[in-house]
């Protein structure tokens, strides 16, 4: 070999040695990868066996809507004190059960407000206004019936007087004489002023009047003013004559029992009474304390029965009927079921930001031991059962882009297939078209990375 070939030889020998080199690094690298590409299928596969998943059958399907809401009994009360004062008697105890009208508490009677002792007094007054009602008006009949024959008596007299005074004419030169006779005589007097003269003057004015047709119209319309007085009288008097012929005026009587009804509702205010059977859920005063008008003294609750009600959606509430059955579910006894029927379904939507909701109120059966009121629960309602259905968990559907999809284990790989749902369950879906078969296994809550995973290996 010249000396001119050797720095060439050496140049394709460093070459090579670097192909080599390459060679060997992708060599590791293809190698490195598989090794990886197993390992992660073998930890698929392991994490694949962890997952739970059912068999693709068919059963009843108990289609359900579900809800929440807190419960509240079937009636309850906060009481408020009507008037101002001292308690000086507190009755009960928070938790006891009592009946209507039960006295829970009662003012200090040696120190009540002057409202309370007016409605006292008003009581008596109405009291005995209704116990002497007959003897009183026997006393008003009587008085009634003298009234009405003076006042008759009376009207008799002023119609003669009127007719007299109706009749009463004079002639021409009569009147001319007795104006004449005035005249003399009242000038005689201004002459000579004595007692004498002035009894003249009187005389002929006395007589002037008699026929003087002013001094005659004058009288009559008094005496028509006083007969229509007197026929006013006497109309009025017969008519309350008339009301009490029989007994008492009815519309005194009512009145009495008025007052008494009133009075005695204000002195209810001494006290703070049950308005229905029902537990006493809290007390707000002790004895000797300060109360006021308005301020709340206590609440019952009629626990006999429990109910809640359910917002739910304008699209779903067709499907509710009175009667359905429900489940439900709480916090509080989560290891529990208790069951409920609808019993009513509201006709008019509460629409919040855009969404109308109806509230379906659901009574608890009568086993709600341990239930009280304002506790949250979970509701689901039984609205449809379809027998023969092929069904799937819900948290194995997965939904992207508007479809729906489960996951088919086959040959111990998962195999995405698209499914179409009909009506649910608070636990289940319908399916009602698929490419599975009778008994192939369903994913349970498939992880979406590791199928994710699976899909990536499969291509």
């Amino acid at each position: 070999m010249s000396t001119a070939d050797r720095p060439q030889l050496k140049k394709k020998k460093k070459t090579a040695r670097r192909l080599l080199l390459i060679l060997i690094i992708l060599a590791i690298i293809v190698g490195a990868y598989f090794v990886n590409q197993e390992r992660l299928r073998r930890a698929n596969e392991e994490a694949l066996a962890q997952l739970e998943t059912v068999p693709y059958t068919r059963e009843t399907l108990t289609s359900t809507i579900s809800g929440a809401g807190t419960i509240h009994p079937r009636q309850s009360a906060t009481l408020y004190w009507q008037t101002s004062g001292f308690v000086g008697e507190v009755s009960h105890a928070v938790g006891e059960v009592v009946t209507e009208n039960t006295v829970l508490y009662r003012l200090d009677g040696s120190r009540l407000p002057a409202e309370i002792l007016q409605a006292q007094l008003n009581l008596l007054n109405a009291q005995t206004g209704l116990q002497n009602l007959e003897s009183d008006t026997d006393l008003q009949r009587v008085t009634l019936q003298n009234n009405l024959a003076n006042a008759e008596n009376t009207l008799t007299t002023l119609e003669q007087n009127l007719l007299a005074l109706t009749d009463r004419e004079c002639t021409e030169w009569r009147l001319t004489n007795l104006q004449t006779a005035y005249d003399d005589a009242l000038e005689s007097y201004r002459e000579w002023s004595t007692q004498a003269r002035w009894l003249q003057v009187q005389a002929t004015r006395a007589d002037l009047d008699f026929c003087d047709p002013v001094v005659i119209a004058s009288e009559t319309d008094t005496l028509n003013s006083q007969i229509n007085l007197q026929k006013q009288n006497i109309a009025a008097w017969q008519a309350d004559l008339e009301k009490i012929a029989n007994g008492p005026d009815p519309d005194t009587k009512d009145k009495l029992e008025l007052q008494l009804k009133l009075a005695e509702k204000q002195l209810e205010g001494q006290t703070i009474n049950a308005p229905f059977d029902g537990t006493i859920t809290s007390l707000n005063n002790k004895t000797g304390d300060t109360v006021t008008i308005g301020s709340p003294a206590a609440q019952i609750a009629d626990l006999s029965e429990l109910f809640v009600d359910v917002p739910v959606s304008e699209v779903d509430i067709p499907q509710i009927k009175v009667g359905q059955e429900a489940e439900l579910v709480f916090d509080a006894f989560f290891e529990q079921t208790f069951s409920g029927t609808v019993v009513e379904v509201a006709t008019i939507g509460v629409n919040t930001a855009g969404i109308v909701n109806y509230n379906v109120t659901i009574q608890l059966d009568s086993n709600h031991e341990g239930i009280r009121p304002g506790m949250t629960v979970g509701v689901n309602i039984l609205i449809e059962e379809k027998p023969n259905t092929y069904t799937v968990p819900a948290e194995s559907i997965v939904s992207r882009n508007g479809d729906y999809y489960v996951y088919v284990l086959r040959d111990e790989k998962p195999v995405e297939v698209e499914v179409k749902i009909g009506a649910y369950s608070s636990r289940k879906i319908e399916v009602l078209e698929a490419d599975i078969q009778d008994g192939e296994l369903i994913l349970q809550s498939p992880p979406s990375s590791l199928m994710d995973s699976f899909m990536q290996m499969g291509r």
